[in-house]
């Protein structure tokens, strides 16, 4: 089966039934012997009629912004991004196993809004999506270049797709956190970006200009930058510890009877040699006014 023959076949498939996704007809292909030829891609809209074309050879500046949008920043960028292959050609398996939407290569930011990435370059923002979501995507961002004139950007968001001011857009911050609306299948896609009128006119975010500080004015002569003499240290006392006596043994010995005896003999001996030598003391006294007496006596009679 031809290209042709291919689009033919599926265009068929989706007018018959509009119910069905673009996944589902690609699936009943493929189990039919028929895979998705290289080259083709969605178009058209739920309005005005889906359906499967080729697509469109690329121009040489195509081709340059493509190269240009697949650059990583390092080294480890690029091997992040070859863990993420070997993660979709697993995860490819099971969804072909289990008849259900693969992953995606899907790059966070299209090529009109990577352009204003601050950090890193555009193939660091890369992630495995599933398809319907990433083809779901790719038709918005579509949508967004062709009808409004690129106002607005397209993020991942917990809820799926959400479309942000782009005045708004920081790939440093979660696109849920950023002012928005987060897409609904259910309702028509021209009433949602109509809210977001309201929310672009609103002034973005803006940090308050920082004053520079102003610098001393330069001159041919300087003078020199006299500096204040250091004050001396101030001398800091240590209380010293006052010195602790040693508590003193206190308690009276035990002396035996015998011990008693000896101490109490001794001690008269003491007071028997006190007694003896005040006895003595005395009768020199007593021998010194006697000799006193006898010269005062001879004094007498030889003046007569």
């Amino acid at each position: 089966m031809t290209t042709a023959e291919w689009i033919s076949a599926a265009n068929k498939r989706l007018k018959a039934n509009p119910n069905l996704t673009y996944q589902q007809v690609e699936q009943q292909l493929a189990e039919d012997g028929f895979k998705r030829p290289a080259g083709i891609t969605q178009k058209g809209s739920s309005k005005n009629g889906r359906r499967f074309g080729t697509k469109a050879q690329r121009t040489p500046g195509q081709d340059q912004r493509r190269a240009a949008q697949e650059q990583v920043s390092t080294e480890a960028a690029a091997q992040q991004q070859q863990t993420l292959k070997k993660i979709r050609q697993e995860q490819q398996g099971i969804a072909d196993y289990a008849g259900m939407a693969g992953p995606h290569r899907e790059h966070l930011y299209s090529q009109d809004i990577s352009g204003e990435i601050t950090e890193g370059a555009p193939g660091d923002y890369v992630e495995n999506v599933p398809a319907d979501i990433a083809a779901a995507k790719t038709a918005l961002e579509q949508r967004i270049r062709t009808r409004y004139n690129n106002r607005y950007a397209v993020g991942l968001g917990v809820n799926g797709l959400r479309v942000i001011p782009r005045k708004f857009w920081d790939e440093r911050v979660n696109p849920d956190d950023l002012p928005g609306i987060d897409i609904d299948e259910t309702n028509s896609l021209e009433n949602q970006l109509g809210v977001l009128k309201s929310i672009a006119k609103q002034a973005p975010l803006q940090t308050p200009p920082q004053e520079k500080p102003k610098l001393p004015p330069t001159t041919t002569q300087q003078k020199p930058t006299v500096l204040p003499k250091a004050k001396p240290a101030s001398k800091v006392t240590v209380p010293t510890t006052p010195a602790v006596t040693p508590k003193q043994n206190l308690s009276i010995p035990v002396m035996s009877a015998e011990q008693v005896r000896s101490a109490v003999g001794f001690n008269q001996n003491i007071q028997s040699a006190v007694t003896f030598g005040l006895n003595v003391a005395n009768g020199v006294v007593r021998f010194g006014q006697a000799v006193g007496s006898v010269v005062s006596a001879l004094a007498a009679t030889e003046g007569r």
